[in-house]
């Protein structure tokens, strides 16, 4: 009998797995937008940067860019 996984197992089996999860939930506000926002917005001087002007767009609405960021303290 093939073993059984659960969703669990299968969404954390990998950084990428749980980005890719993450990215399909859809949402309008999400813990990697802040960050985005704090780390690229905050400090850029483009001019009407949206999504497709964005020097950082590989960045952006990624979670796993999210994922591999360490952990601020407060």
């Amino acid at each position: 009998m093939k073993p059984r996984i659960t969703y669990f197992e299968k969404i954390t089996a990998s950084p990428e797995a749980l980005a890719e999860f993450l990215a399909s939930i859809p949402a309008l506000e999400t813990p990697w937008d802040g960050l985005f926002q704090r780390t690229y917005c905050a400090t850029c001087s483009a001019e009407n940067c949206d999504a497709e002007n964005c020097p950082h767009q590989a960045e952006r609405n990624s979670p796993a860019w999210f994922l591999a960021q360490e952990v601020a303290e407060r």
